[in-house]
């Protein structure tokens, strides 16, 4: 059994990055400096590959977290203690800013993650770990 979840991108996050990438790339063009111009557009390339290079994959044991070649986490979902709604903006794996859940494992660690499908992402974890705590 493998199922994969994307993350949930939140309309707000390309255009941020779209809006704080076009003074810089203009400033580059206007000044003719290529430089500033190919860092804006690399940063902003990659900004979007790690926007929907991101997504969740639940395996018989494990919750497999994927972010571009940044995040690549390996949870056993025997595990996770607890799953619970958060609105902290902290850096994470999570392509939304308003829809995302900390996943709470071993002893004090824990992922902020941002599935597509929310309630079904949590299904398929409690099939394998019904004692996982759910306070979304």
């Amino acid at each position: 059994m493998k199922k994969i979840f994307p993350s949930k991108v939140d309309i707000a996050l390309p255009i941020l990055f779209v809006v704080t990438s076009i003074p810089a790339i203009v400033v580059g063009v206007r000044d003719k400096d290529l430089m500033v111009f190919v860092i804006m557009i690399a940063t902003f390339g990659f900004m979007m590959y790690l926007l929907y290079d991101t997504n969740y994959t639940i395996t018989e044991g494990n919750l497999k977290v994927h972010s571009g070649f940044i995040v690549n986490k390996n949870i056993p979902i025997s595990e996770i203690k607890c799953i619970r709604k958060t609105d902290s903006l902290l850096s994470a794996p999570a392509s939304s800013l308003t829809e995302r859940i900390e996943v709470l494992y071993e002893s004090k660690k824990s992922i902020i993650i941002s599935p597509k499908d929310r309630k079904e992402f949590i299904e398929e974890l409690l099939k394998q770990n019904s004692e996982i705590e759910v306070e979304v």
